[in-house]
Order: structure tokens, then C-alpha cells, then sequence
């Protein structure tokens, strides 16, 4: 509940008079203008001149909009007039137009009680649902109840003063019942049909073509418009409010029904409207995502029109390290016909953010599991990727000169890694950070501290360059806001900061005097560690191609191993995936991440000899060994011709539970199809091997080939998945026979594990959705 009791108020004149008309402003809410502009982004007009970016206008659009528009959502129904919002963030707003008074509900989770006092002398009358009463002394008491979305004629006549009060609760019960209804039982009829149409059958697949085939409206038996998708009560603490499933068809309006698909038009992250589920983490990756529409786009292309048109959709998605193609339906929770999670902004018919956000519910329970996070994992699950997170580092750097400079080259060598996108964070309210505790003293406070210089707490940034200038002692980053709803860096060297005249060399190196007009601007590190606390970075290849074999560990001995010869100079991305306990009841053995470690080994005489292990860093692999408590870990190798390698799946002894064989995935992603390149056969080590007790050269010959699950997944083709011991087929290439070298000795003393390393990786920054709970 929330109230704005008297902070609106304006004194009674002597004299009553009737109140001027209103001076005409910009319409807020959308209009032909805009829904013009909105047509131009989605499908680039014919007549548009073709040098022009379509995602630069999107964003230019939105951007305009926002400056001229209060509110948040697009459902306000007066034109112009005086607008004033109430409460912080703007959920009810009075707008004077003429002598009418309006007052708008722009949220989907409260009912407004407005209460105005209006001053002795005033002449008014009453608007729709609007009581009166007169006070003995001559004041007028006006109320009404505003639900959401709702634009409500208030009163009318001259005003001769006022004093507002205003009070927001939840909706109750029984109104989003009586809301919700029609809905629902829409939903739960169509939901009766398929099951009749299924019959026993449970493959999503079969279901699906039967749907099409007949032509049936689709609903996923799997992940129903139903209560239970939302918040599993057998599972999930927090619970959910009724809400209306309503397919896109039925909430949209016009002939906007007809048309709504995954993209429609050009992806950008500021059409992002992050909602009110609280995953903030996961709207984060969207918006990363965005910056590289090819990669949103290649999520849904699996949809065929005859699956849409029934209203399926596919999103291909990277779980546990494995691709699956998840078919959701296109039912969204919904209050007063209006998506009440992540939707877009601007273009109601476009579904690609809802969708996404939908199937990443599906895969892990319900839409209640997703609500914290790091939004490096979920890219992680969205590309197959790995990624590592800098937060440690970033701390150190932040107070200690030396580490400042080591983590500055750093920065600047993954700016320029093709591969590399870097991503810094701003503090959340619960940060376990040197920031996150100082927004714990006054959150409120603290949030308002970042809106003046145009930032967001909680919210990811993207870097796109770094520059050190030695001289100057000064250290710029190029930073890129991709979120609509906040202003720009009003900060030194801002666009327009006397800092750039000041400057001229700097100035030069960083264009500082053009608008970059694309949310970007520069902020250098004694700024930076101001406001951001950390970041990671996440290793991406354009048009990869991407293979991944199933396995599982048998105590500490895996099911697989991968022995790679190689034709060609190959550079590959390896990484190993152990499953995601989001989701999953605590009494699960797959609840807690077990340390985990990749390693890549060459064949040396008649042995393999490690060369190099996994770390908290795919850029930087390790020498010694290093267990890594954490879900995903990967590292970049290159493949010399006429070499033999093996890549080896390792996990420390504290990590095994008995009664469980813990799944693991390997990946081996390349620029390019590796097939005719290198051979690689899934082989079996056996469990009296050294290479389970951390020696650096084990026994390596007449090893058996096995037969595992393997599938490749290239951008734009269908998955492909087998099961066989050749992942990968080339021409048997020539293996170097240098001499055998001295006996295997261990890297530490002693044959057992006990002197190996657990890495527990505190690059994370939240303890609640880290690995703090692991089993060690």
C-alpha cells in the first residue's frame, strides 16, 4: 500500500474563477505520429531512404517518446492537457484538460483511492464513478476508485484549491477473479481440446503436428496457462496474484491481431520492458542478446508459419550445456488485457522477449524460479557460450593502483578480442558488494544517486571500448546504455563535458564531440568504480558451429573422453557443463554444483601430458589444477596438424554423492564445421588411470571407443544429433611419435587428490544464486 497524502496542494483564491484552459502539450499517449514511426521500425517503408539504419530509428523513436511521454504503459486515452504524476515512479497521474480533471492508473497491480479536497468556491461537477460531499466548511470532498489502466473523467468546473490525497493498495482477490474469468476459461477449454486431441501421447513434437494438422489452437500440455506455471506450490516460495492467459490474438486490438510473431521488427535492447516478475537478471541478457539481432533471430527460426499460425513457437536454448528446441505456446499472464512480465515496449505484436522469457520458465519449472540471477549464465543458455565474471577483480582494482593498471590491460585486450563482449553492473539491493552495502543504508537514496547522472541500479552496461592515456593517468571506458528508461551519463565527459575542449588529444582519440545519439557515452575508472561494482564478459563466435557430447561421472571417473586428431590448424572454444540446480527441490543431489575442471592433454611418446586446465578465465587456462566450483567452465586451445589430444572431464572426489552419477556435457565450439579437420572419437579412461590423481603424464594407448550422445548445432540449420563413438569424421592424420619422455611424476606430492585445488568462484555476485551451497 502507498499513499500521497497533502503533498499536492495549491490554496484557495478569494475570489473563485474559472480555471484557464489548459496550454496544449504533445499528446501522451501514442498517436498516428508515433504509431508511423512504429511502422517504419518494424517494416522499413518502401519509401525510406535505405542509408538510414532501421535500428537506429527504432531507437531514436523510443527515445523521443520517452522524453515526451510520463507513462509506461500505452493506455492512457486523453490527449495533452497537464499531466502530474504521483508517487515516485509515476503509477497515478491527474491530467487537467480544460475544466475536466482525468486521473490515469498506469500500473497493473493496484487500485488507486483518490481523495482531492477542493477549496471553498469551487463550482465542479461530478465524472463518471465520482462521489461528492460538502464539508460544513464549504470544502468539497471528491472520491473515486481508478483500476488499472484505467483513464477516469474525475470532476469538472472551476477549482478554487486543492488538497490531494492519494492511495494505491493491491487489487483484491475478488476483482482479479471477476477480471480474469472470461480468460481463463478460454484458456481452459482450449487446453481440454488438446488433451483430447493428444490423447496418451506425450511427445511435444507429436502433439504439435497434430495441432497443425487440424488446425487446433495450440496450448503445451507440458507448461499450461495455468496457475501451477507461474509458481509450483509443491516447490516455490513465492507465490503469484490470479491473472488472465490470454494468447496475443485476444489482447491485441485492431488489426494488430492478424500479425504478431517472434520478431517484427528491427531487435533492439531499448524496446525492453522489463515488467513486474522481478528478473531483472534475465531482461539483462535480452538486452544483450539485442545488440546482435542476428542471435535473437536465430533463437525463433526453427518456427514454421504452419506452428505460428496455431500459436507454437520454438527457442532453441542451451540447458545443462546441451541444445534443445523448446516449444511453448503463446498464452501470457496478463492484467486488463496488457503482458504483465517482460514485453516490448513499443511494438505490442513482437514476442520475442515475452517468448524468450517464457520457454527459460519452461526449462526450469515455472516463471517463479526465475527470479534472481546472473545474467551471464542465462547468456550462457542462450548461445552456448562461455563466460566469466570479473567482480573480484574489479574490487581490487577499485582501491589498489598496481592492480588497477594489470586489470586496465585486461580490459583493453577483451575489448579488442573479437570473441569478447564485456558487460559492467551496477549494484542491485541485495549486492553483497562495496556498493550493494551502501545501497543498503538508504535504497531509496541510493537510487536516486544513480537517476542523476542518468544510470540504473541492478541493471547491465555494455563496454564497447577501453583507453589508456599514460600521460593524463587517465583511463576511459566507452560504455553502452542499452535501457530506454533512463536518461544519459550526465557525468564527467558526457557529451558536451568541458572535459573534451579541456582535452583536446583525448578528444581526438575518442570523438568526444559527436552525440553518439545510441546510449552510449564515456566514463573513466575513478567514475566507473563509483557506480558500477563488477561485470564479466561472455566469449562469443559469429557462425560457429558447435559440438556437444553427453557423458556422466561414475564416482570421479567419467563415462567419455574426447580423443581428437587434427588435419588442420584448428582454434576451438572447450568447455564442460555439470546440471543447473535452478529449479530443483534442495534435497536433489543435482541442487549443489560439485568442482569441476576440463583438462586438454597431448600425446607425448607413448603417453598423454597435460597441457593446460580450465580456470575462472577461458583466456587464461591453468597449468596447475585447479577445481572449479561452478556450473559452466571453459578455456580456448588451438589444435596443431599431426598432433593427438585428449579432452578429459574431471571432477573432484568432495563433488561425488553416492546413488548418483552426476550428467555432464562437453562442448567443442569452432569458427567453422570441423569435419575433414580433426578426427574426435569418444573414448573410455579407465578408473585405475593417473590422470584421475592429478599426474601430468598418464598411460594413454589401446583405449576403447564408446558410444555416446553427440549432436552439432550450426546457426541457421536444423540440430543435428546422433549417437555414435566419431563425433567428429576426418582423414586419419599422421601423429608426431616424438621420444618417450621420464615416468609420470605427480604434480604434487603423493598419488591422491588431497593436494589439488578448489577454485570456489567469487567472481559472482550473488551469494543466493551462487555456489555457496555447494557440496564440499
Amino acid at each position: 500500500m502507498g499513499c500521497c497524502q497533502s503533498k499536492d496542494t495549491k490554496k484557495p483564491k478569494e475570489e473563485a474563477r474559472k480555471a484557464p484552459e489548459a496550454k496544449r502539450q504533445e499528446p501522451v499517449a501514442r498517436r498516428a505520429a508515433l504509431d508511423e514511426k512504429r511502422e517504419l521500425s518494424g517494416k522499413a517503408a518502401a519509401h525510406a531512404d535505405e542509408s538510414v539504419d532501421p535500428r537506429v530509428e527504432r531507437i531514436h523513436a523510443l527515445r523521443a517518446y520517452q522524453e515526451k511521454c510520463p507513462f509506461r504503459y500505452d493506455a492512457c486515452t486523453v490527449r495533452g492537457g497537464e499531466v502530474k504524476k504521483y508517487f515516485e515512479n509515476g503509477i497515478v497521474f491527474r491530467i487537467i484538460k480544460g475544466d475536466s480533471w482525468f486521473i490515469y492508473n498506469d500500473s497493473l497491480d493496484y487500485e488507486a483511492q483518490v481523495d482531492f479536497r477542493l477549496g471553498p468556491g469551487s463550482k465542479i461537477s461530478a465524472g463518471e464513478r465520482t462521489t461528492l460531499e460538502e464539508t460544513e466548511d464549504g470544502w468539497i470532498c471528491a472520491h473515486a476508485v481508478v483500476y488499472p489502466l484505467e483513464t477516469l473523467h474525475y470532476i469538472s468546473g472551476s477549482v478554487n484549491g486543492y488538497k490531494s490525497g492519494i492511495t494505491i493498495k493491491p487489487l483484491s482477490d475478488e476483482y482479479r477473479h471477476d477480471m480474469a474469468k472470461v480468460a481463463n476459461e478460454i484458456a481452459e477449454n482450449e487446453t481440454a481440446a488438446v488433451q483430447e486431441l493428444a490423447g496418451e501421447e506425450t511427445d511435444e513434437e507429436e502433439v504439435l503436428r497434430r495441432c497443425v494438422r487440424t488446425r487446433t489452437p495450440y496450448v503445451d500440455l507440458h507448461f499450461p496457462p495455468h496457475a501451477h506455471s507461474l509458481a509450483r506450490p509443491e516447490l516455490d516460495v513465492r507465490t503469484f496474484p490470479e491473472m488472465a492467459f490470454m494468447r496475443p490474438t485476444q489482447y491485441l486490438s485492431g488489426n494488430k491481431r492478424a500479425s504478431p510473431d517472434a520478431v517484427v521488427g528491427p531487435v533492439v535492447s531499448q524496446s525492453i520492458d522489463c515488467g513486474s516478475l522481478g528478473d531483472s537478471w534475465l531482461v539483462c541478457a535480452l538486452a544483450a542478446l539485442a545488440e546482435k539481432p542476428s542471435t535473437v533471430e536465430q533463437l525463433f527460426m526453427h518456427s514454421t508459419p504452419a506452428e505460428k499460425a496455431v500459436g507454437a513457437y520454438r527457442v532453441s536454448l542451451n540447458k545443462n550445456g546441451w541444445w534443445n528446441s523448446v516449444i511453448v505456446d503463446d498464452y501470457l499472464p496478463t492484467v486488463n488485457k496488457t503482458p504483465v512480465f517482460a514485453r516490448s515496449f513499443d511494438q505490442p505484436r513482437e514476442l520475442w522477449i515475452p517468448l524468450l522469457e517464457k520457454a527459460y520458465a519452461k526449462v526450469h519449472g515455472s516463471f517463479a524460479t526465475i527470479t534472481g540471477g546472473d545474467a551471464l549464465q542465462a547468456l550462457t543458455d542462450f548461445t552456448g557460450s562461455p563466460v566469466f565474471r570479473f567482480d573480484v577483480d574489479w574490487a581490487s582494482a577499485a582501491i589498489n593502483a598496481t592492480k588497477a593498471a594489470a586489470f586496465a590491460e585486461l580490459l583493453i585486450h577483451l575489448t579488442r578480442h573479437s570473441a569478447a563482449t564485456v558487460m559492467l553492473s551496477t549494484p542491485s539491493h541485495d549486492s553483497e558488494t562495496y556498493l550493494g552495502r551502501e545501497a543498503q543504508v538508504d535504497p531509496r537514496a541510493f537510487r536516486e544517486k544513480f537517476a542523476e547522472v542518468g544510470l540504473r541500479t541492478g541493471y547491465t552496461y555494455f563496454v564497447e571500448n577501453v583507453v589508456a592515456f599514460e600521460k593524463r593517468r587517465t583511463l576511459l571506458f566507452k560504455v553502452r546504455n542499452p535501457w530506454r528508461s533512463t536518461g544519459r551519463w550526465t557525468g564527467r565527459w558526457c557529451y558536451g563535458s568541458p572535459a573534451w575542449k579541456e582535452n583536446p588529444e583525448v578528444c581526438s582519440a575518442c570523438n568526444g564531440l559527436v552525440d553518439p545519439k545510441d546510449g552510449s557515452f564515456w566514463i573513466e575508472f575513478e567514475d566507473a568504480k563509483k557506480y558500477f561494482d563488477g561485470g564479466g564478459v561472455i566469449m562469443t563466435l559469429s557462425a560457429s558451429t558447435d559440438y556437444r557430447v553427453k557423458g556422466c561421472f561414475e564416482d570421479t571417473v567419467p563415462s567419455a573422453v574426447l580423443d581428437i586428431t587434427v588435419a588442420e590448424p584448428v582454434r576451438v572454444l572447450l568447455t564442460l557443463s555439470q546440471p543447473d540446480k535452478r529449479g530443483f527441490d534442495r534435497k536433489n543431489p543435482a541442487c549443489r554444483f560439485a568442482p569441476i575442471m576440463l583438462t586438454l592433454s597431448k600425446q607425448d611418446g607413448d603417453k598423454q601430458r597435460v597441457m593446460q586446465n580450465t580456470s575462472w578465465n577461458p583466456l587464461q587456462p591453468a597449468d596447475e589444477f585447479n577445481f572449479a566450483v561452478s556450473r559452466d567452465v571453459g578455456m580456448w586451445a588451438t589444435l596443431q596438424p599431426g598432433e593427438r589430444y585428449h579432452v578429459v572431464p574431471r571432477i573432484h572426489r568432495k563433488g561425488v554423492k553416492t546413488d548418483y552419477s552426476r550428467p555432464y556435457v562437453i562442448g567443442i565450439i569452432a569458427e567453422a564445421p570441423l569435419d575433414g579437420k580433426v578426427h574426435i572419437e569418444a573414448k573410455h579412461i579407465p578408473a585405475d588411470s593417473s590422470v584421475f590423481t592429478n599426474y601430468v603424464a598418464y598411460a594413454a594407448t589401446d583405449l576403447a571407443s564408446v558410444d555416446v550422445e553427440h549432436q552439432v548445432h550450426t546457426a541457421g540449420a536444423p540440430l543435428q544429433c546422433s549417437v555414435s563413438a566419431t563425433v567428429v569424421a576426418a582423414a586419419a592424420a599422421a601423429v608426431r611419435s616424438p621420444p618417450a619422455k621420464s615416468d609420470p611424476s605427480p604434480v604434487r606430492s603423493g598419488s591422491d587428490v588431497s593436494g589439488d585445488a578448489i577454485q570456489r568462484v567469487a567472481n559472482v555476485p550473488n551469494p543466493g544464486d551462487a555456489d555457496d551451497d555447494s557440496q564440499l
